[in-house]
């Protein structure tokens, strides 16, 4: 803990340590005790038990030893954080309940945002990638509405990638095998090119058979084949001043996702019979570059990217056969594709001296300018004879085919932020923290429904003031309390398609969104205790949520877009604990209980509830919308829990061995906010994971793995289509998974 302000010193760190700071949760040191954990969750290097806010960070050991390859495996891991799939294609994080429950808008913006070594990564695409080359990973829980701003009302996700060292020549390489054919290698070097140059550079290929099949055309679904590459160059330009530039590419080529129908009889939970053959290829790119300065009281930091992601989807949109489920209407998604490209700028400056030896400071300008493009080509079997005939390609001949619904968008977003933060040390055991953040946000897009030919124009702007205030005080030497209000937002923004009332019913969904926002109550504990043996950290939270964004269904058919429920409310209580436990075992516990509840009137309607209707069925539909008060937000398992129990061990040989037990439990929730119970209704799951791992004194290493032990057929998400014939399909977790790598470091 911060004990005093002749302290200030030594808790000043520079930018260059900060993007190195190591974070090893949790480890062992000589004097058997916890070794401090260091992160950057507030953009200087700090420990993990100085914060007065959640956080959970994980080493790329523990990475490896739960299996955690992207951001879908982080689901239960940390508390309260919930990952579910969504279109096979789309990852939809919540934290705390707060989650992107309109991701099917291209314009619409995560409500967790996600930074790659402090830069701001756009496109929600991006979270489809692998981690590649990761030193660690901090996952903040609860808006952060000073120093990230918009897009993390739910929280932020922190990677660290491994820094190049001038230091010395260095690297690893390893090679898995395992069940469902799976093959990867991963490789990285470290290459000082002189005192003040050094390069890193890493490589990871993946491929690995489906693990469902398509039994009616032999298709394995759930495959990979997956390709990623990272350089990360390191420049030390002076004494005082160092550029880091590093270029990011992954490339996926696969089948898709397996999502299969509520209504499909096929036995086996993995096997499916669907009509469309599926197709999936992502290609994701990143340019970034960090200059750091440090000037003596203050170190100014420029972060800046280029960032451009493109996807292709193919999909059976039913989500069943024509011939097992004949009352399905042939849907295809052939394609749906998008391009995301962004251009970001930070730039802040952070006090390396406490001013007038009270007060610790960062202020800062963010910039962000995304442009993207987006085309949905759905084929619908309009007449019923169980075939897709085809579509005319222009307007009004294309209602004269077998067509479902056609897009064509051209969504751009600009966005200003300012922003500070300050530490006031009135004494030696008691802080205060302010913030504010300022922020411009611009929305335009063009927007081509069946092609017609003069595009709708739809424009959007808003202006807001965020910020945090928090009071932490030390009960001693290893205790800290803090409580804090927060408030967050996330902007709003423009829909595909939305109501116009001509036909008598009035509309549901409008040309634009608005923000959502969040205030945020919380108090925690976190402590030391038992001379380093034990770490507790507690948190309880409640939010006032407005505003929330939501995926609505307008009366008019093909009309869905997003709209904003007035009030709800969420609270829960976190908890984590690790603890050594004598020499060679170490636990770690992570729990969390959350509730929630929709808490004004609101009128909404579900595209399920009214199925076979269609145009001409606009009033019926408006008169089937149900009021949503009282439900429980999407995605917010009311429980969550991880335990790992470790054991190390050094054998006569001078192997090391380290044992790992994993039980993580995801509870139950909704799928969507109507609580729908014939589709909405994901239930809760167990997973056990066990690995082995065996570290020789000659620079070799062996892992045995074994990941979702007892097989579980774990459902991750039930996705209800939104537009044309409102199908349900189900996606699993991974089943069962035996792995060996061989691995080496030189």
């Amino acid at each position: 803990m911060y004990r005093s302000i002749l302290n200030a010193a030594s808790r000043a760190r520079s930018p260059l340590s900060v993007a190195i700071a190591l974070a090893i949760v949790p480890s062992v040191l000589h004097a058997n005790q916890l070794e401090e954990v260091t992160v950057v969750a507030e953009k200087r290097s700090e420990s993990l038990q100085d914060l007065s806010q959640a956080v959970t960070a994980m080493s790329s050991d523990d990475l490896e030893t739960k299996g955690i390859e992207s951001f879908v495996d982080l689901s239960g891991v940390a508390p309260g954080v919930t990952v579910a799939k969504n279109e096979g294609y789309k990852t939809v994080i919540s934290i705390r309940g707060v989650g992107n429950e309109a991701n099917q808008n291209a314009i619409a913006n995560p409500s967790v945002s996600y930074h790659m070594d402090g830069i701001y990564i756009a496109s929600p695409f991006a979270l489809q990638t692998d981690f590649i080359d990761v030193e660690r990973i901090e996952v903040l829980r609860g808006p952060q509405g000073t120093l990230f701003g918009q897009n993390s009302t739910g929280g932020a996700i922190n990677v660290i990638s491994s820094a190049p060292s001038t230091e010395a020549f260095s690297g690893k390489v390893d090679t898995t095998l395992g069940s469902y054919n799976l093959q990867k290698v991963r490789g990285s070097v470290n290459v000082p090119l002189s005192d003040t140059v050094a390069m890193r550079t890493s490589l990871t290929s993946a491929t690995r058979d489906g693990f469902s099949k398509n039994v009616l055309n032999g298709q394995e679904l759930d495959d990979m084949e997956n390709l990623s590459l990272r350089t990360d160059w390191l420049f030390d330009l002076s004494a005082n001043t160092s550029l880091r530039v590093f270029g990011q590419a992954f490339d996926e080529d696969a089948n898709g996702a397996a999502i299969k129908g509520i209504d499909d009889p096929t036995p086996d939970e993995r096997k499916l019979a669907q009509d469309t053959r599926s197709k999936y290829t992502l290609e994701s790119r990143i340019v970034g570059a960090i200059l750091e300065t440090d000037l003596g009281a203050v170190t100014l930091k420029t972060l800046g990217s280029w960032q451009k992601d493109d996807i292709l989807v193919v999909r059976d949109n039913d989500r069943h056969s024509y011939e097992l489920n004949p009352e399905y209407t042939i849907s295809a998604f052939d394609p749906e594709t998008s391009e995301v490209e962004t251009r970001t700028l930070e730039v802040n400056m952070i006090s390396n001296q406490p001013l007038f030896d009270k007060v610790d400071w960062i202020v800062g300008a963010f910039y962000l300018d995304t442009e993207l493009e987006n085309h949905i080509r759905e084929e619908l079997d309009t007449n019923g004879n169980g075939v897709l005939d085809g579509y005319p390609t222009t307007f009004p001949d294309v209602f004269a085919g077998d067509v479902g619904f056609i897009s064509d968008a051209f969504p751009t977003r600009e966005s200003l932020s300012l922003y500070g933060q300050t530490t006031f040390y009135a004494n030696d055991t008691t802080r205060l923290i302010t913030g504010l953040r300022y922020t411009e946000d611009e929305v335009y897009s063009e927007v081509s429904n069946f092609f017609v030919p003069e595009p709708d124009i739809i424009e959007a702007e808003t202006d807001v003031v965020t910020g945090r205030l928090a009071l932490e005080h030390d009960l001693n030497e290893t205790t800290m309390v803090y409580g804090s209000y927060t408030r967050g937002f996330k902007p709003g923004g423009s829909n595909l398609t939305y109501g116009n009332g001509e036909d008598g019913s009035p509309a549901l969904v409008d040309p634009t969104f608005e923000d959502e926002t969040i205030d945020a109550f919380e108090l925690g504990i976190k402590a030391e205790l038992l001379d380093g043996l034990l770490r507790t950290n507690l948190a309880s939270f409640y939010y006032q949520y407005d505003n929330l964004q939501f995926q609505a269904t307008d009366p008019d058919i093909f009309q869905g877009g997003v709209a904003n429920i007035p009030e709800s409310e969420i609270y829960g209580t976190e908890l984590e604990v690790t603890a050594l436990l004598g020499s060679a075992w170490l636990l770690d516990l992570k729990l969390a209980a959350i509730e929630s509840e929709i808490t004004s009137d609101f009128d909404a309607l579900d595209n399920v509830a009214v199925s076979g209707t269609f145009f001409g069925d606009e009033l019926l539909r408006y008169n089937s919308r149900e009021n949503v008060n009282g439900n429980e937000l999407a995605k917010t398992p009311g429980m969550t829990a991880d335990l790992s129990l470790q054991y190390t061990s050094t054998f006569d040989s001078g192997t090391a061995f380290t044992g790992t037990l994993q039980y993580t439990y995801r509870g139950s929730f909704s799928q969507r906010i109507f609580e729908n119970p014939a589709v909405d209704k994901v239930p809760a799951y167990n997973v056990v994971n066990a690995v082995a791992a065996f570290d020789l004194p000659n620079s070799w290493g062996f892992d045995l793995m074994a990941m979702n032990l007892f097989d579980e057929d774990g459902v991750n998400s039930r996705m209800s289509d939104v537009f044309g014939v409102n199908a349900t399909g189900v996606e699993l977790i991974p089943p069962r998974q035996l792995m060996a790598r061989a691995r080496y470091q030189f």
